[in-house]
């Protein structure tokens, strides 16, 4: 069967492929903080920050903390988030020694109507999340969750993993659709961030990173974090394999479909996550922003097609370049271009071996993370 027109924000299952299959040994753990809900029209709605980032409202109790290990990962349900088939979800968490959080979104495709939910362009939101993978994800020990890796700026730090089963790349808060998937990714992330933050209160700074739908996902949710944030913790944001470009010609009835199929939080004027990102620059300058991609990248130039046929790679190319050139003057922003095909790169099992124009992947993490210079490398 022919695929219809997609656009660039509907990304496949590699980066969950990816995720689950590199894991190392790690003490998994599973604990439950209630029953997650039944996923009815009232999820999301029990003491979370607005959409707007509005915070708990005065009088509201406090976040309750999920429990967390030292150097472990614990995954806990968390009430009020639930898949798209409506099963409870919730988080893993790992405490490190420093002082930074990072707080990661899972990738694995998107959908937005009757095909594409039904033939695997998003990850479980038919099944829900199988305890199998909840197994994988309490292992990692990969990347940049690698605690022994060296060039790893990460080893140290704490995290919180949020996994991926709403086909919404953890924008939606659209419970009722005719396909019978809920896409509420961003209302659980509404309840899953103050949670997060309440376990890890005496973090400095935070990371929000994630690799394709969970890159872009991190653009709708960026200044969502930003709003719980005290003033005197910093925020930085690091795309993998998530460039936001604008629809490709002809793809543009694909995206505005997504749109009001996830309905997504969005700001003034906006009718794509391309000028979400924009605004986000634009309204958050205290905020670093980091993307890493590649430059022919496979998985998004079929999903960036207007015709369900794979971008050449030059057509992706000279796209990217003239985005990267439009924003070269965008003072929280910078990129790090590779050359090929590929496709996520924060399960790499050594960051020092990949370098652009001098600049290693893992220097270029460090700086845009306050721990090193702030710069971008762009293959020739």
């Amino acid at each position: 069967m022919t695929r219809p027109p997609v656009s660039l924000l509907a990304l496949p299952r590699l980066a969950l492929a990816v995720a689950v299959a590199v894991t190392a040994a790690g003490a998994p753990g599973c604990t439950s903080d209630g029953d997650g809900g039944d996923g009815g029209d009232d999820e999301g709605d029990d003491g979370g920050p607005s959409s707007e980032g509005e915070g708990e409202g005065e009088g509201e109790p406090p976040a309750e903390p999920l429990p967390v290990d030292d150097d472990a990962w614990t995954y806990t349900l968390v009430d009020g988030a639930v898949c798209g088939n409506g099963d409870p979800v919730g988080v893993a968490t790992n405490r490190g020694a420093s002082s930074r959080l990072v707080i990661y979104l899972e990738g694995g495709g998107a959908c937005w109507d009757a095909f594409t939910c039904a033939n695997d362009f998003a990850v479980y939101v038919d099944t829900g999340l199988p305890q199998s993978v909840i197994g994988q994800i309490t292992r990692l020990n990969v990347g940049i969750f690698a605690r022994g890796a060296a060039a790893n700026p990460f080893a140290a730090d704490s995290f919180a993993y949020v996994p991926y089963c709403t086909g919404d790349v953890h924008g939606g808060t659209n419970p009722d659709t005719p396909w019978g998937v809920r896409h509420v990714g961003g209302t659980n992330l509404e309840v899953m961030l103050p949670r997060i933050l309440a376990t890890f209160p005496d973090v400095e700074e935070v990371v929000l990173t994630g690799t394709s739908a969970g890159g872009y996902g991190s653009i709708y949710n960026a200044a969502r974090l930003h709003a719980l944030l005290p003033p005197t913790t910093t925020l930085s944001v690091l795309h993998d394999s998530s460039a936001p470009l604008p629809p490709f010609p002809g793809a543009e009835a694909a995206a505005a479909a997504q749109v009001a199929a996830w309905q997504p939080p969005l700001c003034a004027g906006c009718t794509t996550v391309a000028a979400l990102f924009d605004d986000n620059l634009a309204a958050l300058p205290d905020v670093r922003f980091g993307l890493i991609q590649s430059n022919a990248d496979q998985t998004l130039r079929f999903f960036f097609s207007p015709d369900g046929q794979q971008l050449p790679p030059a057509t992706w190319d000279t796209a990217l370049d003239a985005w990267v050139a439009a924003r070269a003057d965008v003072p929280n922003l910078r990129v790090f271009i590779t050359p090929g095909e590929k496709h996520v790169y924060v399960y790499d099992g050594n960051f020092a071996a990949t370098v652009v124009d001098g600049v290693t992947l893992s220097s270029f993490m460090a700086g845009v993370v306050g721990d090193g210079d702030f710069v971008s490398a762009v293959t020739p």
